[in-house]
């Protein structure tokens, strides 16, 4: 109820803001034209049956209309900005970042694309464009991720059909859109406990190493057995890819970066290993006889999708309810918190980043195209491999607009054959930055242990779970139970010093206190 009354609160403030404003434009308004022009004005366009209210809906709306072209003009400064930082900054190392995410990217397109008969190429050309735009907007290496949660119930036991799929995705996608446009997510972002959303962070980088990992070295999710050694996609590979990430990658001991800072630098050439890998494995995958039999030349057409009541009902209840949870935390609240972390000059907005989610998707997915959203992994990945600017996903958008537009969704059976090795050892390396995301969190978080606590217990259940939403109702009841218990305690402390209390009130208060945390 106090949630609810704060937001209605809220909205009514402003609402008595837009009239205020509306007010003093017409006072300016009258001002500058003065009464006589402005009767001219009204009786010319047939207005003097109703002035009074005819006048003030065209301030309301010139208003409204100032407002929009001041909010364009400082998009267009802004996309204006980010175009001249990602020209004179683009290089090796934004092209060898755009490719971070694959590993976790790939996969899942791949398994809905097989499975489910997703189209492969309207999703790379609709995914690419999204990845141009996010680019210019946000002048950060914003990702585009596959919506986790609708891929992993589509690729279960009970695998779901392509229309139930998409009518999760857009499920998710209206409210999303709906919470962003409303400026909702700015004040659930605003209460949100940091050491909740950084516990967050670090538990699902964890889940990602294990998957990542999990991918590298074995045959299947089950763990069941090894990849053999020098196969094509064997554990050798999977050891050489690792030493190739850790070389390149790795930050520097303590002692060695002093070292260098003191004396003349001296260091080794920076190989791009995300390039250097996605080539390797596309050579490997053309390696396989008869890779390129089923490329065929010009994209594929989109096909508009037709929903009925009972495919869309299965796919929010199944999919789209328990992605929406995810998609709210991960993809706007954990992404926002890395961005202000990694790039405190360009941090993205929740407002922006949840409206951003909603359109794409509400455009992208009648045709068939993957559900899609940002999220804190994708985004930790893209600069773990030096990503700095948009620039870098532009690029990725752009190979991924020409390969759709060339050979469509012929690309399957070539993309396929990628070794998942090199996959899951680009994952578990992204997975790595994360988690570093999450453990630096604020300074309250690393001076005090509560903080700390409520980090670790969100981290462990999600991990446990093996869901952020479970994980992020745990870490927010500790941080309660933990703020709960030290009002008390303050409130407590406060009547032994006023010395108006008889101590044996205090002491039976102390015991209850203690029951009532011990249970």
């Amino acid at each position: 109820e106090d949630a609810n009354s704060s937001f209605i609160s809220i909205i009514r403030q402003n609402i008595m803001d837009v009239i205020v404003n509306c007010e003093q434009q017409q006072q300016d308004e009258l001002q500058k034209r003065g009464g006589e022009r402005l009767d001219e004005t009204r009786r010319e366009s047939g207005g003097a049956v109703a002035s009074s209210s005819s006048s003030r809906d065209g301030n309301g709306c010139s208003f409204l209309g100032n407002v929009f072209t001041s909010k364009m003009g400082q998009t267009t400064n802004a996309v204006r900005q980010n175009w001249r930082d990602m020209r004179d900054q683009f290089s090796t190392r934004e092209a060898n970042g755009s490719l971070g995410d694959l590993g976790t990217f790939l996969p899942l397109l791949l398994g809905l694309s097989i499975t489910q008969g997703l189209d492969l190429g309207t999703t790379l050309i609709f995914t690419g464009v999204y990845n141009v735009f996010t680019g210019f907007l946000f002048g950060i290496p914003m990702p585009l991720q596959p919506m986790k949660t609708i891929a992993a119930v589509a690729l279960s036991e009970k695998p779901l059909t392509l229309n139930e799929v998409i009518a999760a995705g857009i499920f998710v996608s209206i409210i999303v859109f709906i919470v962003g446009a409303s400026g909702m997510i700015d004040q659930f972002n605003r209460v949100t406990p940091v050491a909740t959303i950084s516990g967050m962070q670090l538990g699902l980088g964890l889940s990602l190493a294990k998957k990542g990992f999990t991918l590298a070295a074995y045959t299947s999710s089950s763990m069941g057995s090894l990849r053999p050694w020098f196969e094509r996609d064997g554990l050798f590979l999977a050891i050489t890819s690792g030493l190739i990430v850790l070389w390149t990658s790795a930050p520097k001991p303590q002692s060695v970066a002093a070292m260098t800072t003191n004396a003349k630098k001296r260091s080794l050439p920076r190989v791009p290993a995300a390039l250097v890998l996605v080539v390797l494995g596309f050579i490997l995958a053309l390696s396989v006889p008869n890779a390129t039999r089923s490329l065929k030349f010009g994209p594929t057409k989109p096909k508009l999708l037709s929903l009925n009541w009972k495919e869309a009902k299965t796919g929010i209840v199944r999919a789209g309810i328990p992605q929406l949870p995810l998609t709210m935390l991960n993809s706007v609240i954990s992404v926002c918190a890395v961005s202000r972390e990694l790039f405190p000059n360009h941090p993205a907005k929740p407002r922006d980043v949840a409206t951003s989610v909603g359109l794409m998707n509400l455009m992208s997915c009648w045709f068939g195209a993957m559900p899609t959203c940002h999220g804190a992994g994708g985004l930790a990945a893209h600069y773990h491999f030096g990503a700095r600017t948009g620039g870098a996903i532009c690029f990725l958008g752009a190979w991924k607009v020409l390969l759709g537009i060339l050979f469509g969704s012929s690309l399957l059976e070539l993309l396929a054959n990628f070794p998942e090795s090199v996959l899951g050892v680009m994952l578990f390396s992204a997975s790595c930055e994360l988690m570093a995301t999450g453990l630096r969190g604020s300074p309250k978080q690393a001076t005090e242990a509560s903080e700390k606590f409520v980090l670790l217990v969100t981290a462990s259940v999600t991990v446990a779970a093996k869901s952020t939403w479970v994980g992020f109702v745990f870490g927010l009841g500790t941080h309660a139970l933990l703020l709960a218990r030290a009002k008390i305690e303050d409130w407590l402390n406060d009547r032994v010093a006023c010395g108006g209390d008889d101590a044996n009130d205090i002491n039976a208060v102390e015991a209850k206190v203690q029951v009532a945390t011990s249970c």
